[in-house]
């Protein structure tokens, strides 16, 4: 995640947009309605006082986005199945009512609903287009469980998905796909939506990467950089990131088998005998191709608690972690190889384990000159670390103020935010102490956070 001045705080467009993070293709399914949860009493302590200086925070977790108050912690708006637009202002929601599936609009800062619009059918809202004027929803699978989209390839045969216009002025259109299809983003002028197909359809093993072009109803495969054949591959995301920079959303994938590893440029070796292997799909949303970028050999193999990505503020570079042994790639983005490696000393670090707190993996974070790479990690409590990124090395440490599971960067640049355990503090990048901490009531785990600006009302 980053935040830049021309892009204030761009979201990683995950889970919203097929499966943010997801150390697995299954999501586990959360039914109940944070809205309905009392908010929770503020902390005390001369930390309180100061936390009046934290904004609202649109929050990514693993079953959807959230909206939260950074004074009191209470949520705003958003829960389970909620998504978002990349920038977080607006977030929709979908409710089932007699038969029919009700879209609301919320304004995030204030959980308000702005409009309602009303489409046939039990539908599940997948994802939001970058101008939020599309939504692309999808009838659930036979014997899905509730919550189950994005990320989760249920065996289908067909797949009915409604482009629905969130305003109302225009008219939904409706599709009904043989095969298995997950939304995956619209394409930048949102006239195309793009797609992952999970083959076979109705035992899903291996995907590829198709575009519903919406105004004719035809869908065909989405072809490589350079014109190169779609791939059909197996693998497990885990992390997401959507640049506004250069349009591209990065994918981090693993479990590929080597054959599709070949020809890639790989910093940590050359072999291609191993049957785990981690590399980022890359789908240029504006020219519409889709491209699997290699990354080092020392990198495959970690999971979602283990690895994050974030791209530069001038969208130049994107920055994979791995926290396993601090190791740190650095990728460009126009040529999609890796320019430079680097272990980094991570002291401290203790990513989530399958025997530890599902709500702890690595965060990464980065500065809005572009020359520091902040990254968090551990249970007990772990580490901010502060990476020079022209030179690889580790610049400064703090404690972390609590188990981390996200981070945020302050609009200004001067604190970061540190999601974890059901709180968000506020840490002073100047002092590396804590200047604020508030409890949260959101029970997923926080996977990035974005403040929002605030907003001067001219009238007053």
């Amino acid at each position: 995640m980053r935040t830049s001045s021309s892009s204030r705080h761009s979201s990683r467009l995950r889970s919203s947009l097929a499966a943010l993070a997801a150390a697995a293709l299954v999501l586990a399914a959360c039914t109940s309605d944070p809205q309905t949860t009392d908010p929770p009493i503020a902390e005390e302590g001369p930390a309180q006082d100061l936390a009046t200086d934290m904004p609202v925070f649109v929050a990514t977790t693993e079953a959807g986005r959230v909206a939260i108050d950074g004074a009191s912690g209470a949520l705003i708006a958003g829960g389970p199945g909620t998504v978002a637009t990349p920038d977080g202002d607006t977030m929709y929601r979908a409710s089932v009512i007699d038969g029919h599936t009700v879209v609301s609009t919320l304004d995030a800062r204030t959980g308000a609903t702005t409009v309602t619009t009303r489409l046939g059918g039990d539908l599940e809202l997948a994802i939001a287009s970058v101008s939020g004027k599309a939504l692309a929803l999808v009838q659930p699978a036979p014997g899905a469980p509730n919550g189950s989209l994005p990320g989760l390839p249920m065996p289908r045969a067909w797949t009915p998905i409604v482009v629905a216009d969130p305003s109302g002025e225009t008219s939904s259109v409706r599709f009904r796909l043989e095969g298995n299809y997950e939304p995956e983003a619209f394409s930048a002028d949102d006239e195309q939506l793009f797609l992952i197909q999970y083959l076979p359809a109705e035992a899903p093993a291996v995907y590829r990467v198709t575009v519903l072009d919406t105004a004719t109803g035809e869908v065909r495969p989405v072809t490589g950089r350079f014109k190169s054949p779609p791939e059909r591959m197996p693998g497990v995301r885990l992390a997401q990131v959507y640049d506004p920079e250069t349009s591209q959303m990065y994918t981090l994938y693993s479990n590929q088998p080597g054959a599709y590893a070949q020809g890639y440029e790989h910093a940590g070796g050359t072999s291609h005998d191993m049957t785990e292997e981690t590399f980022v799909h890359v789908l240029n949303l504006k020219e519409g191709w889709a491209y699997c970028a290699g990354i080092p050999e020392q990198m495959w193999g970690g999971t979602a608690h283990e690895q994050a990505l974030a791209p530069s503020p001038d969208g130049k570079w994107l920055y994979i972690v791995d926290s396993r042994d601090g190791t740190v790639a650095v990728m460009n983005t126009s040529s999609l190889r890796i320019k430079r490696t680097a272990q980094v000393d991570l002291s401290g670090s203790d990513p989530a384990t399958d025997d530890a707190t599902e709500d702890v993996r690595t965060s990464v974070a980065v500065s809005l000159d572009g020359a520091t790479l902040f990254v968090a990690s551990g249970a007990s409590p772990g580490t901010v670390s502060a990476i020079d990124i022209e030179s690889l090395t580790l610049a400064d440490r703090w404690a972390s103020p609590v188990p981390a599971s996200g981070l945020g960067l302050a609009l200004d640049g001067s604190a970061l935010y540190v999601a974890g355990a059901g709180s968000i503090a506020m840490f002073d990048l100047s002092s590396g102490e804590t200047s604020a901490t508030v409890p949260t009531p959101v029970l997923d785990a926080i996977i990035d956070l974005d403040p929002l600006p605030v907003v001067v009302d001219a009238a007053g």
